[in-house]
């Protein structure tokens, strides 16, 4: 076996070495590794009754993006992040729209197929915003994890909106106000800047980098399409892999590891609610700021660092507004919240060290809470995280105003700090768990999509 398949993906060191460097990756999995253990999420149920020829054209459109994804690979990415060849693949999107029942929808591939030729520009993107989509197809060169390949890789997909997860989300941000009220209750002087807008959505076709391992769970568009700073920002969340995510992956580790006062399980209607919030929230948590917050500092000290330390803060800060201000807001029991919140903890940091900025910044949390005293790490009985519920969200408490005072303070060298005294390199406080998870396979989820067909009668 060559080392590329030989990787340990819980080595930090190596691994944040060649974090970056596998652009040349062909495998379906990544983090390298000699086995995976896999589950399966079906699309069928969630594809709309548009016909077979909608499903051929959707088929044509995964043809032509996994061509571009072998030629990035052979000869590389063209300048401004754009596709070698770009027609088949705006051609196949302007199929699959004309299927599509809605003027919205319709209107949208338009837009988005001639960017796949053209680029973006601000109009296209104003109108992008101004649409009400119900059904949504994309293509790009899309961002795929960021310690594997910098640049974004050719990808497909498209999804359909999800009305029940659409409500929670619009009632959970009626009240703007309230967050920043609690937000200054934590630090005076922490702000809330401007949320992109969300959309809750239901995959039902993904093509290219999107379709390999691990599966994302969200794009943030057009940011992960290489456009920076637009002011037209979109958020698409895919409940449906969430929650293969949660029962296949999140559950298991957290049944098995985590003792707290009370059992994370997704089929249970408690927890209906909590995924789409919590990622919402994660999306609030990137935009809390103080006045002087400015990462370019911490980027020029360390960026793989400064990375995983707004991730961190995404998580902490999302985590106390779902807690603290949502949950009694939607009924919802502060513990379940918690609950979730260490399963998913798990769930990032099963997939390994040094690959991933985020899967890093669990593990630099479940060691913050373990140093504090919120949780404690019971090797003889396990290894599991034990504690207790509310003191995990203290921990949390206290991580938020950690953070405010240090990585939204623009202090560098206290952000640096921080990581190196909690993160992966001060891997003594987990280091138990961390050989526990070495032991057993990594973990994924496979989109099954037998349903559409290539028009010469094989299976997609």
């Amino acid at each position: 076996m060559s080392e590329e398949f030989a990787v340990d993906r819980f080595d930090y060191a190596h691994n944040l070495d060649k974090a970056g460097t596998y652009h040349k990756h062909r495998s379906p999995f990544w983090p390298p590794s000699s086995s995976y253990e896999i589950s399966c999420l079906n699309f069928a149920e969630h594809t709309p009754d548009f016909g077979p020829d909608f499903l051929r054209s959707l088929t044509v459109l995964k043809s032509a993006v996994e061509a571009e994804w072998q030629k990035v690979k052979e000869i590389g990415i063209p300048a401004r992040r754009r596709f070698n060849d770009p027609q088949p693949i705006a051609d196949a999107m302007r199929a699959v729209g004309a299927h599509l029942p809605g003027e919205d929808d319709r209107r949208a591939v338009t837009l988005r197929a001639a960017a796949v030729q053209d680029g973006y520009n601000d109009e296209t993107l104003r109108q992008l915003a101004t649409l009400e989509e119900e059904f949504t197809v994309v293509s790009g060169q899309i961002s795929t994890w960021y310690g594997k390949e910098v640049k974004g890789l050719p990808t497909a997909f498209a999804c359909r909106r999800d009305a029940s997860g659409q409500a929670l989300v619009e009632r959970a941000l009626e009240d703007r106000g309230e967050v920043e009220g609690y937000l200054r209750g934590l630090h005076a002087d922490l702000r809330l800047g401007d949320v992109p807008a969300f959309g809750a959505t239901h995959l039902f076709h993904m093509a290219g980098e999107g379709n390999l391992h691990p599966k994302h769970i969200a794009y943030f568009l057009p940011e992960d399409e290489g456009v920076k700073y637009s002011p037209f920002k979109k958020t698409f969340y895919f409940g449906n892999t969430h929650r293969a995510l949660l029962k296949n992956i999140s559950a298991p580790l957290a049944a098995r590891y985590v003792d707290t006062t009370t059992k994370f399980n997704p089929s249970d209607k408690l927890f209906d609610a909590i995924p789409v919030l919590g990622v919402l929230s994660h999306e609030l948590g990137h935009c809390v700021h103080r006045p002087a917050t400015d990462y370019k500092g911490l980027n020029a000290a360390d960026r793989w660092a400064s990375v995983v330390l707004q991730e961190v803060a995404a998580d902490v800060f999302g985590i106390v507004i779902l807690a603290d201000v949502w949950a009694p807001k939607f009924g919802l029991a502060p513990a379940d919240v918690i609950a979730y919140y260490l399963a998913e903890c798990l769930r990032y940091v099963d997939r390994g060290l040094g690959h991933f900025p985020d899967s890093d910044g669990m593990l630099l949390q479940l060691s913050y809470f373990v140093q504090l005293g919120a949780l404690f790490l019971d090797e003889e009985n396990g290894p599991r995280l034990t504690g207790d519920s509310e003191a995990v969200l203290a921990g949390l408490r206290s991580l938020a105003r950690v953070l405010a005072d240090t990585l939204l303070a623009d202090r560098a060298d206290a952000a640096v700090s921080v990581h190196r005294n909690f993160g992966p390199a001060a891997d003594a406080p987990l280091r138990a768990l961390v050989a526990e998870l070495r032991r057993l396979p990594a973990r994924s989820v496979e989109y099954t999509q037998e349903h559409i067909h290539t028009t010469d009668g094989s299976a997609a």
